[in-house]
């Protein structure tokens, strides 16, 4: 009675075969593999997703700044070269920079895209009397990386009539200015940027 006990129990505790260690392993293998491809896709997908929150506060935050100083461009002197002249692909002028505790500082500045595709904003302070002055360095700031191209076309009079131009040199502002930013990646967009400098006039010929 008691050999027959013994017998029944080894018989219960037998272990796993061969084959069943085999196909346990491969199904661990499989689902390993899987979770391990999943969890990849997951980290990629949200990588791009930062990279483009990333990219799509820079372009604000350099529409920003754009609107910042072109709407406060300043007119020119009488008899002075233009303060703001412009070019299809940059243009110069002469603005404020904006402090805390407000416009306090006025500066010629540039805007243009590098030869390593980032546009930039260069600037120093603006001495309208320079006598026994040395010349300040311009300081650079970038507004934006990875810039395929920047387009700017300027509204204001063309002969006589109003309409949109390639460039500008004249002592009173455009009444628009239009810039365009392509971005290098592929697909990416930005919506033209429109610009009113706040002392251009509608009178001015």
């Amino acid at each position: 009675m008691t050999k027959d006990r013994t017998h029944a129990q080894g018989s219960g505790d037998a272990g796993f075969t061969l084959l069943e260690i085999i196909v346990v392993t491969l199904v661990f293998a499989l689902l390993s593999t899987a979770l391990w491809q999943g969890s990849a896709t997951g980290v990629r997908g949200w990588a791009l997703e930062q990279r483009t929150f990333e990219n799509m506060n820079e372009l604000q935050g350099m529409e920003d700044t754009l609107r910042r100083i072109v709407s406060r461009a300043e007119l020119s002197d009488p008899g002075l070269p233009p303060a703001f002249t412009g070019a299809n692909d940059r243009l110069s002028l002469i603005s404020w920079l904006p402090q805390q505790n407000g416009y306090a500082h006025e500066i010629e500045a540039g805007v243009g895209v590098d030869a390593e595709h980032r546009l930039v904003l260069r600037w120093r302070l603006y001495r309208r009397a320079r006598c026994g002055t040395a010349e300040q360095t311009f300081h650079e700031e970038i507004l934006a990386r990875n810039i395929q191209s920047i387009t700017m076309s300027y509204y204001g009079r063309k002969d006589t009539y109003h309409g949109w131009r390639s460039d500008w040199s004249r002592p009173d502002l455009p009444l628009l200015i239009r810039i365009h930013i392509a971005p290098m990646a592929t697909g990416a967009q930005w919506p033209d940027i429109l610009i009113r400098p706040n002392l251009a006039t509608a009178e001015s010929s």
